[in-house]
């Protein structure tokens, strides 16, 4: 379940049995982080541009919502939903947990080419691959503490790419032109392991073809 408190917008913590994985949501140059242990997996906005601000969160069901309106001095406004994953063969564990990311981008300007970047902490071995049968692209990163595996499905891999440095590994998201009230999704899943150890191959497997035959979402 969700753990929120009403007086605290952009913090909130996902509990199953006695794991609890943390996200904090504020916008501008903090943008949204997924915390695992002394790390942290951050969806931020590149260069020296800033996120909108947070200004309404809820939880329905097992989603978190979070939204963050277009302003004055923004190219675009975006909404998140945080929802954890389970499918066949896999399920969280103390270390082990898998978050969707659906990712929702308009805006109210006639030129604008909105993007955003997942920054993904990481040591050696960094390392992006495609799936053939399913078309995902995979984004490995591991610090030795943690490991990640961000899996893209078809439509989110196209327009997706990575970008190594020493100690992070980025993925950046949309990029393309976007004409003014169309609506753009993305749909991350991560697949994370703060004990460190390598994420099985076979879970990632699982989760592409689950993540490539599951519908995008409409809302």
């Amino acid at each position: 379940m969700w753990l929120t408190a009403p007086n605290r917008i952009g913090i909130a913590a996902w509990q199953i049995e006695d794991s609890v994985w943390r996200i904090e949501a504020r916008g501008g140059r903090d943008g949204v982080a997924l915390h695992v242990g002394d790390q942290s997996i951050q969806l931020v906005a590149p260069g020296d541009q800033t996120l909108p601000r947070l200004d309404e969160q809820f939880v329905r069901g097992d989603e978190l919502h979070l939204s963050f309106p277009q302003s004055d001095d923004r190219q675009f406004g975006f909404r998140l939903v945080v929802r954890p994953v389970r499918w066949n063969g896999f399920a969280a564990d103390p270390t082990h947990a898998c978050f969707e990311l659906l990712v929702s981008i308009q805006t109210t300007l006639l030129d604008s080419h909105p993007t955003l970047d997942l920054v993904l902490p990481a040591g050696e071995g960094a390392r992006g691959e495609r799936v053939a049968g399913s078309q995902c692209r995979i984004h490995h990163a591991n610090t030795g503490d943690c490991a990640v595996a961000v899996i893209l499905g078809p439509q989110d891999a196209g327009e997706s790419g990575a970008m190594d440095t020493e100690q992070t590994q980025r993925v950046t998201l949309f990029g393309e032109f976007l004409e003014k009230g169309v609506i753009r999704r993305a749909r991350p899943w991560l697949i994370v392991n703060r004990a460190g150890t390598v994420i099985d191959a076979k879970w990632i497997s699982a989760a592409s073809d689950a993540l490539s035959e599951s519908p995008l979402p409409l809302n």
